[in-house]
């Protein structure tokens, strides 16, 4: 995976807003904690030995990841899964909207349409190995990190080796190519855990807009 250096302002601008929603007068009342029972199995879900089972799974694991304890915007999740079920009405409308207007301003920047995860970690917080086979492409993953103790883990597709890439406080990019199990070679197992805030945006290039030539170019941007 390549770690791209954010410098460019009107980006930086649209992520800043990310890490403000859990400062919303209301949030943890309304938003829900998706598996927040679960947050005490975290050494489990992000540790090699259920690592080494999901790698041995093969075509058996579906490529979601099994656990993963966060509060979830995407858009395209259910509306009962974003929100607490005794949510205030106009509380979801007024949430919906800010993050609706982040995810386009996003995809405006990219020229994508595939949000493939938003997602705010609560200290604790972690999402368990998985391969994203499922959903392959090329992917940016925007990751936020309040004081920079947490991590992105991956399985080096080349060697087989766990490489750890250690959070720093702010923004990081990762991109990447994750593969389907048609081409095994490009699997790329991955997990992330946190002691501190962390917000993660990804995005995935579909397969008409995956030329190498104009994914430089939004780098390019993206580093200016």
């Amino acid at each position: 995976m390549r770690q791209i250096e954010i410098r460019n302002e009107e980006l930086l601008g649209i992520l800043n807003e990310y890490p403000k929603l859990k400062d919303m007068d209301g949030f943890e009342k309304n938003v829900h904690l998706v598996a927040g029972a679960h947050i005490n199995e975290r050494e489990h879900y992000v540790g090699d030995q259920f690592r080494r089972k999901i790698m041995a799974d093969g075509t058996k694991h579906d490529g979601y990841p099994d656990q993963c304890v966060g509060y979830d915007f995407r858009l395209n999740s259910k509306e009962h899964e974003i929100f607490e079920r005794n949510s205030r009405a106009e509380w979801r409308t007024r949430f919906l909207s800010v993050i609706s207007s982040l995810n386009d301003k996003m995809m405006n920047f990219l020229s994508v349409r595939n949000n493939a995860l938003a997602c705010l970690y609560p200290p604790g917080g972690y999402i368990a190995w998985h391969n994203n086979a499922n959903a392959p492409g090329y992917n940016f993953i925007f990751s936020w990190s309040e004081t920079g103790d947490g991590w992105f883990k991956y399985v080096d597709p080349n060697n087989q080796q766990v490489v750890t890439v250690q959070d720093k406080p702010g923004w990081q990019l990762k991109a990447g190519y994750f593969g389907h199990y048609g081409e095994r070679e490009k699997l790329l197992y991955h997990s992330a855990s946190t002691d501190c805030w962390r917000c993660t945006v990804s995005y995935v290039f579909s397969h008409e807009d995956a030329a190498e030539e104009f994914r430089e170019e939004i780098i390019e941007e993206i580093s200016s």
